[in-house]
């Protein structure tokens, strides 16, 4: 997307939405609700408005408030940040109130990335942390506030620890998923952790009840809607709910923002992260990361990151087995396009600067054999099993891969020209009888023929997850404003954070995202729970 075509400046849209309903009155504890100094009078917001948040809304009024429930902290969001910090407010034992927009928590995935937890230490794993520190923000080209990312470094470990005392107390296996891969070519860390197997909701389910036993409050189809700050002072609750039937949580000590990503709203996609529209399919279900927290914290003042687009975390999910494999990777016109000894992020990354946005994984009839030497890593499949095969089927069978016994009627179900994708086959074959990949470079050892009928090939989908783009946030998980000050009374954690990745995301630590989220999830719920009014 041209940058002219996008509409405001990043500063200026800070601007314009900082100030943008400043002039509105309202009554009693919710005369705040949204408001900020008024537009400097060579503001230039109003003629470059476009998007349908840069305006606040006008407070609620107090008419349409049906309930009060006054707690000392409320969290909002019930995603696994979320949990943990109702968690740690309520274990700090002050008043703690957990409001969701969905029917009960939401989990998916099941990689909970740390460093130096027991369980590591038990299985003889040793990650050098200052060696993660720097791969991350170099992956990130120094792009995050360093801050962050050694944050998660050094406290991850002995929150991984909590949850695995919390597991085994109530008889949950915890295991580590290993890739298995230690090539010199790319680096991967072991560093997710698993609760019962790949399956989040047992983490979340366990956290969950952990909050109900001591004694906190869930409210779930509880959607926010407002957050109360008056005159740019503290943050002091939100109004959840629908229109005629709100409900207003005060929050005598602090607010905790946990309302994760805005990967399924298409403006604010096209606004701050166009990359993310241009993927096969959104798997994030229910749809309801809608950027609700991202505009409630606009609109009282607080300050998103500043580095612009923000990081996709797309993926290649949904396909044929093997699509992450290094095998030969070809495009729409048959040729071949880069080294594909790449992790998942680089695959869909160059997939999306080809024609089309097409790519197929090519192998033949002695896959299985090959697959080892494809070397390990998150999402390869290094060795074939019977379920392998059925799968493998089954995308035969609904068209999302292809079979054939020559590589011209490969070719011809793929779609792709016949005689490039025969030159291009018959290249690969020479630098794999070689042993040297003259052409990109890949690992010696990847390079495996394509000569044994039958032929595969499956098309690689690239899906998106969240977006992992949001406001400042300092090492308590306090949220900043346009100012670099302190929003007094507002605390954020999980994907409505910003500032701990760029590009895209690193897979190099499997589970960093989930992990993110629960050690910051613990500080800022610590944090909101100690604060003093």
């Amino acid at each position: 997307m041209e940058k002219e075509k996008k509409g405001i400046s990043r500063r200026s849209f800070l601007k314009g939405v900082a100030v943008g309903a400043a002039g509105i009155a309202a009554a009693g504890a919710l005369a705040g609700c949204g408001q900020q100094e008024k537009p400097h009078p060579d503001s230039n917001a109003e003629k470059q408005t476009g998007y349908s948040w840069e305006v606040p809304p006008e407070p609620i009024p107090e008419k349409e408030i049906k309930k009060t429930v006054t707690s000392d902290v409320v969290v909002i969001g019930a995603g696994v940040s979320g949990l943990m910090a109702a968690l740690a407010a309520v274990e700090s034992n002050v008043k703690t109130v957990l409001i969701e927009k969905h029917s009960s928590f939401t989990a998916r995935g099941g990689h909970n990335g740390a460093i130096g937890s027991k369980l590591q230490k038990k299985l003889g794993i040793e990650i050098d942390k200052a060696q993660v520190v720097r791969d991350l923000v170099r992956w990130a080209g120094t792009k995050v506030d360093e801050r962050l990312i050694m944050l998660w470094a050094d406290k991850s470990g002995e929150v991984m620890d909590y949850l695995i005392d919390m597991a085994e107390a109530e008889g949950m296996e915890v295991t580590m998923f290993n890739s298995g891969s230690s090539d010199k070519y790319y680096t991967e860390y072991v560093t997710a952790h698993m609760f019962g197997g790949m399956n989040e909701a047992n983490l979340a389910g366990m956290l969950e009840k952990k909050i109900r036993q001591k004694g906190g409050d869930i409210y779930y189809k509880t959607p926010a809607v407002q957050l109360i700050r008056k005159e740019g002072g503290r943050v002091t609750g939100v109004i959840a709910g629908e229109e005629g039937n709100y409900t207003l949580f005060n929050a005598r000590k602090a607010v905790v923002l946990c309302t994760g990503d805005y990967g399924n709203n298409k403006e604010m996609l096209e606004r701050f992260c166009p990359k993310a529209l241009d993927v096969d399919m959104n798997v994030y279900a229910p749809a309801l990361n809608t950027g609700d927290g991202h505009k409630m914290g606009l609109w009282i003042g607080a300050a998103l990151q500043e580095e612009e687009p923000h990081a996709p975390m797309i993926h290649n999910l949904g396909g044929a087995p093997m699509t992450s494999n290094p095998f030969l990777r070809v495009n729409a016109l048959g040729e071949r396009y880069q080294n594909e000894d790449v992790p998942v992020p680089y695959i869909c990354n160059a997939i999306s600067r080809q024609p089309r946005n097409i790519a197929w994984v090519v192998f033949d009839g002695k896959f299985a054999d090959d697959a080892p030497k494809m070397g390990g890593g998150f999402a390869r499949e290094p060795m074939v099993t019977q379920e392998t095969l059925k799968a493998l089927e089954k995308a035969i069978g609904n068209k999302t891969a292809v079979k054939a016994d020559t590589i011209e009627d490969l070719a011809q179900k793929m779609g792709v020209p016949v005689e490039s994708f025969r030159a291009t086959v018959e290249r690969y074959n020479q630098l794999a009888k070689m042993g040297v990949d003259l052409d990109f470079g890949k690992n010696p050892r990847m390079l495996t023929t394509i000569e044994q009928p039958p032929f595969y090939a499956a098309k690689i989908p690239t899906a998106l997850l969240v977006v992992l783009g949001g406001f400042k946030v300092n090492t308590k998980m306090q949220v900043l404003d346009t100012k670099g000050k302190i929003i007094p009374g507002l605390y954020a954690a999980g994907n409505v954070t910003g500032d701990f990745f760029a590009n895209d995301y690193p897979v190099i630590c499997p589970g960093l995202s989930h992990g993110r989220a629960l050690t910051f999830g613990r500080i800022a719920g610590l944090n909101a729970a100690a604060e003093k009014v």
